[in-house]
Parts: structure tokens; sequence; C-alpha cells
């Protein structure tokens, strides 16, 4: 059965704490507070002005931003990648649908990592699909070869890679991923690779196709502008991947959304090819992961500091076993996460920094208030 997502639920019921005028300082967002560059805003604004921009265009998306797409996503020393293999998408979620749509018949299973994006099992039940969630075995939030092996059956047609992850900020180095890759080209199985954050690591985010260039025919790379460029709202993303893969994708989105709006396209182009604003998002985020530390350490509250992305996962095991009540308490304070039972993971909660300092600094304070306060 597919639900509301638990992230969606956690802002109406923000919202709603807001409405009888409770102070609400909100860690469930996965999105960047900052507003989008003005230089992306302007593109829209101009692409508003042209008559051919206000009908209906490629289902695929206009050629120009799928170029882009392509050549961003090319490994080195490699031919560069045709746009025909890439489909524009509204956003991440619509690539993940058609991804799946297009890779399964009905009972086929895909291996999906805990912690995990709660979308990933969503999509792959829309599809027909059967998703298996595979426990790290380290205790390191991250799985490795031997644990896909153990999950693995006759069935077992993809596996679900997202780097740096949400909810945990980790980032597979190259040599767990191209354990992963080898394990995947060993058996046949599809490579589902969820980038998305891919721009907001601290440290270099290895990608598959570049790990392991053969994987390719195997292998769907899903990513968009949303995170990297605050541009959620813009609703721009992409799928790639083998040729005959994108055809069928594009057939699939041509009988459920058709094209993405060409403003938002022209917008995603402009913040593909214009001056890099990541850098300065990477380091307003660094400063406010310090701020989480400082108030999470002594708390013992940051065991696995994240890599990329915009999240902490602290394991709060140590206040109370019951990551719902842990949640469900700091609600009641006006402090939003969301428990880790939502990722597949239970005993954490999941904070987003992507907030502003003073309203981090404090909803970081009421959340040790509560924590260190706890009595049963």
């Amino acid at each position: 059965m597919v639900t509301l997502s638990p992230t969606a639920t956690l802002r109406q019921r923000a919202a709603k704490l807001r409405r009888e005028g409770v102070d609400v300082f909100d860690f469930s967002a996965g999105e960047l507070d900052l507003p989008t560059p003005a230089h992306i805003v302007h593109a829209a604004i101009d692409a508003a002005s042209e008559p051919e921009n206000h009908h209906y265009g490629p289902t695929g998306g206009d050629d120009d931003l799928r170029q882009a797409i392509a050549d961003r996503l090319t490994p080195p020393a490699t031919a560069p990648l045709d746009g025909s293999r890439v489909l524009v998408t509204n956003g991440a979620k619509q690539a993940l649908f058609n991804t799946f749509m297009t890779l399964l018949q009905p009972g086929d299973e895909v291996l999906i990592p805990a912690p995990y994006w709660v979308t990933f099992p969503s999509s792959v039940r829309l599809a027909g699909g059967r998703p298996v969630v595979v426990q790290p075995s380290t205790g390191a939030l991250k799985v490795t070869s031997d644990d896909v092996e153990a999950a693995r059956t006759p069935s077992t047609r993809a596996l679900v890679l997202c780097s740096p992850n949400n909810p945990t900020g980790l980032v597979y180095d190259r040599s767990e991923l191209g354990a992963l890759l080898a394990w995947a080209a060993e058996h046949g199985v599809w490579i589902v690779s969820d980038e998305t954050y891919v721009d907001l690591g601290f440290r270099p985010v290895p990608a598959p196709s570049r790990v392991a260039p053969a994987i390719t025919d195997r292998l769907v790379t899903v990513g968009s502008v949303s995170k990297s460029f605050a541009m959620t709202g813009w609703r721009v993303g992409w799928m790639s991947g083998p040729k005959h893969v994108i055809d069928a994708a594009t057939a699939v989105q041509s009988h459920t959304t058709s094209n993405v709006g060409r403003i938002a396209q022209a917008a995603a182009l402009a913040a593909l090819t214009g001056p890099d604003v990541t850098a300065g998002f990477r380091a307003t985020l660094r400063e406010r992961l310090s701020l989480c530390a400082s108030v999470l350490e002594p708390l013992g509250l940051f065991q696995t500091p994240p890599d990329g992305a915009f999240y902490v996962f602290p394991d709060i095991r140590r206040f109370h076993p019951d990551d719902l009540a842990v949640a469900d308490r700091l609600l009641s304070a006006g402090v939003v996460t969301v428990p880790g039972t939502s990722f597949g993971a239970p005993g954490h909660v999941r904070l987003s920094f992507a907030v502003e300092e003073a309203q981090l600094r404090h909803g970081l304070q009421i959340m040790a208030d509560v924590l260190g306060d706890w009595d049963d």
C-alpha cells in the first residue's frame, strides 16, 4: 500500500502547530532554505516572454537541456554522452517512477539499502515490483556486497544506491562502490543511482559511471536541480541510461505528465551552464554542520558525521528506544524531526540543517533540553 510521504505528514502537523500559535523549528524539510540564485530566476523570466514556451514541448525535454545534463554526466576520457540518452522529468521522483515502470515486471525485486529515502519503496510498489530492504551488517549505515548478496534471489532485478545518502549524508567511497558495482555486474543486476545530492558533497563523491564505466549498460542515473541549486519548487529532474530504457521511459512519461514546463527547463539550463553556486551553498552548510556538532556531540548524538547533503542522523536509543516517541516529544516542544523508522532505521531521527542559523541554534537547544530532561 502506498501512503502519504512521512515528511509531508510532518509538514502538515507543523503547519497545524503554527496555526495554534506554537513556535516551530522545522528540521524535517528536504530543501535548502536559500532562494534560487538570481541568474536562474532571470533566465526563467526571459523564457516566459517567449511565446514558444507557452506551448507543449518535446516529451523528453528541450534538446539544449538534455545535452547539458548529458555533458554533466559524461565520465572523463570517454566519448561524449548524447542528449538522446537523457529524459527530463518533473523532479527526481518522476525519474524514479519512470525508471521502475520501465525496468520492472510484476514481482521483480529491487534491493533498497537502509537507511533509505522514503520514496524508494513506494516507487517500486507503484511499478508492480517488490522492494527488498537490505540492512547493513557492519553498523556503519552502509551496505556491503555481502549484504546485498545475502538478499539476492532469482527475482532480483535492481539495486538502488543513493550517495550522498538521504537520510544519513554518508558517501560510498570508491572501494565500497566498486565492490557493489562488481557484484551487480557479476549477477546482471541493474544499478539505479540517485545522485540528487552529489553537488553537496563535503568530499569527492564517486559516481558509478566513473568508477566502473562498463556498468553503464545496466545503469540508470537519477538527478535533479532541486537540492544543488535551491530549486525544489521548479520540479526539474532527469534520468539517464541506455537509449532503449530512455525511449521506453519517455513513452511512460508521454502518458502521465508529458513534458516538463519549458520555463522551468530554461531555468534549469541556466543553473547547469551558469556560474557555480554550489561551492557557496556547501560553505554555508559546513558552517551549519559545525553548529550541529557543537550541540549534538556533547549529547553523544554526532556518531556518524555526514559526508554531504544537509542531514544528520543520530542514534537516539541512549535516551529512549522508540524513535517515534522521541520525535513526538520533540514535536510537542516545537522541533520537527523525522523518525528513523520512516527510513527503515528505527532508533534514529533525521535532522535537516538546511535551516537559517538562528532558527537552527534555537531548535537544537530545545532538542538538547528535551533529551537532557528525559525521565522515562
